[in-house]
């Protein structure tokens, strides 16, 4: 860990107090997306690695593209050179070029990318150039297999036809006559019944504005048609270069995420959390039907031609079929995900930065207990510490407020949940939280004055620009006061109980990129979105940045 006890085993190094340098093994690491929670948490686990062997001396290099050059990241003490690539969206040769001479400068041992949705497939194309002419090993799969997990449809036949394990039906349209064909097709299966669920349509490529439609079919033409002139006055029309996908639709399931690390199709360790659309709460447990399948998953790849090393998640829909519980791959990221930052315990935290670089049998048998013991025994053993869970500070204060045309940060049954909380009794209020309260109560009071205008805009009695959500709620405003002190106190609890409560950017050791990823990198960002006049949707605390109409 990034600790005082490093620092001074790093001085006494630097004025020859230590004659043991020969002997130590130097790992320079080469990290992107700096700009992301998830590659903040994959440097401190490498810190803490590397803070626990004295044999052990690692350089930590962290790359970001100019627009998000303010990253929290940069300000962590555990990383020692941060340096801004050029954006694939610009070039992807240069930005493959620029990762390529930053691993020749500071001659890189490994690579470890931490993609963007759009950089994936760029970094896979680089792992053979890196591999073969300077030597560095590139935690990451190649380009082929990295295409066909990327791509929902691909994978989907990938499953089936390669691997021959479960997956679900898919269809890829390239155009909106493709659309309305595969939608007769379905209501003849319909009403010949053999069709086993209905379809969505979805995109195959990023699409953080439809990607939660889940618009089905089959359905009426009208419908069709009104959803596909949506689409194109949105700028995601359905075309040769930019196709869609058909998949079955799997309805009264719940949905998981899982993030698997492999090395030369080695499972090395697995974490597993319950999902939701936009997920931003990661509690890890064990789902043995997941489990399963990915076993299944890494047999079949050990038996193809296939070599898969890196970091990956798949989005599951787990269904009660009989007396069994199902896992149904509904797509598969070939990136790290955000739910790394379950590994968050100390010896959790040194151990993934082990696993990462230098995995071994122990470790990952180790990793499996570790895991057990913070997020299941615990909670069987009643505990007085609960169950972790990871969150981000801003996205929780958020959640306070009703979804509006301004804040959208709630689950989409927000709205039946504040009826509940609007009748129940107030929570029980311990002197913890009363201290708490006090700590943070002249910053919530400034924010509110600063933010009364909104405040006024959004909420006063008949304002026609409320949410419709809110809106047509039975609620009054008194009722909807009483529900946003019932989740501040929640919310004040959560901080209360820190030990339980785990803020996905804040530790301890490293403090300072917390403030600057909601102070400096979320601020400049939405001031610069702001000053462009892009359409944006919400800010994402987690990602790091303003989520923009047509960005990545």
């Amino acid at each position: 860990m990034c600790s005082p006890t490093s620092s001074l085993v790093e001085n006494s190094e630097e004025n020859g107090e230590n004659d043991t340098d020969t002997l130590k093994k130097n790992f320079t690491v080469v990290l992107t997306g700096g700009k992301m929670s998830k590659t903040l948490h994959l440097v401190r686990c490498i810190r803490s690695y590397a803070s626990s062997d004295p044999s052990l001396r690692v350089k930590i290099v962290v790359l970001e593209t100019k627009k998000f050059r303010y990253s929290a990241t940069r300000y962590s003490r555990c990383v020692d050179v941060f340096q801004v690539i050029t954006t694939p969206r610009e070039s992807p040769d240069a930005y493959m070029d620029d990762i390529y001479d930053v691993c020749k400068e500071h001659d890189a041992t490994h690579f470890l990318p931490v993609a963007a949705p759009v950089e994936a497939v760029f970094d896979a194309e680089l792992k053979c150039r890196l591999e073969t002419e300077l030597g560095v090993q590139v935690l990451h799969m190649d380009k082929e297999l990295c295409s066909i997990l990327d791509d929902k449809h691909s994978f989907g036949c990938f499953l089936r036809e390669k691997l021959k394990i479960r997956s679900l039906r898919t269809h890829k349209v390239v155009s909106n006559e493709e659309v309305r064909k595969y939608n007769a097709i379905f209501l003849q299966e319909k009403k010949d019944n053999t069709l086993k669920r209905n379809m969505i349509l979805k995109n195959l490529s990023y699409d953080p504005i439809h990607r939660l439609d889940l618009f089905q079919l089959p359905t009426g033409e009208e419908r069709i048609d009104a959803y596909l002139q949506n689409i194109v006055l949105d700028g995601n029309p359905i075309t040769k270069d930019e196709p869609w996908q058909l998949q079955e639709f799997l309805a009264n399931g719940i949905e998981y995420s899982a993030m698997i690390v492999v090395r030369s199709n080695h499972l090395v360790t697995m974490t597993c959390c319950p999902s939701s659309a936009s997920q931003l709460n990661y509690v890890h447990v064990e789902v043995p039907s997941i489990r399963e399948w990915i076993e299944n998953f890494m047999d079949g790849l050990a038996i193809s031609e296939y070599t898969l090393t890196g970091q990956l998640c798949f989005d599951f829909m787990v269904l009660t079929e009989g007396d069994e519980k199902v896992a149904y791959p509904i797509e598969c990221n070939p990136r790290v995900h955000t739910q790394c930052t379950i590994y968050n315990s100390d010896d959790v935290r040194t151990a993934f930065g082990s696993l990462l670089l230098n995995s071994t049998p122990q470790m990952e048998k180790g990793m499996v207990r570790m895991l057990d013991r913070d997020y299941n025994n615990n909670h069987k053993n009643n505990s007085s510490q609960g169950i972790i869970n990871v969150y981000w500070f801003y996205n929780e204060f958020f959640k306070i407020i009703p979804d509006s045309w301004l804040f959208t940060y709630n689950e989409s049954n927000d709205a039946e949940r504040r009826s509940k909380l609007a009748m129940q009794k107030f929570p029980t209020i311990s002197n913890q939280l009363i201290i708490v309260a006090i700590i943070y109560a002249p910053a919530m009071a400034l924010s509110f004055l600063m933010c009364l205008p909104i405040w006024l805009l959004l909420y006063v009695p008949g304002n026609a620009v409320r949410s419709k959500s809110v809106v047509t709620k039975d609620l009054s405003d008194s009722e909807h006061l009483r529900a946003m002190i019932v989740k501040l106190i929640l919310f004040l609890d959560r901080l209360a109980h820190m030990e339980e409560n785990i803020e996905g950017d804040f530790w301890t050791y490293d403090p300072l990129p917390f403030v600057a990823k909601n102070h400096v990198q979320i601020a400049s960002r939405l001031f610069a979105t702001i000053r462009t006049g892009v359409e944006w949707k919400k800010l994402d605390f987690a990602i790091g940045k303003v989520v923009e109409v047509g960005g990545d």
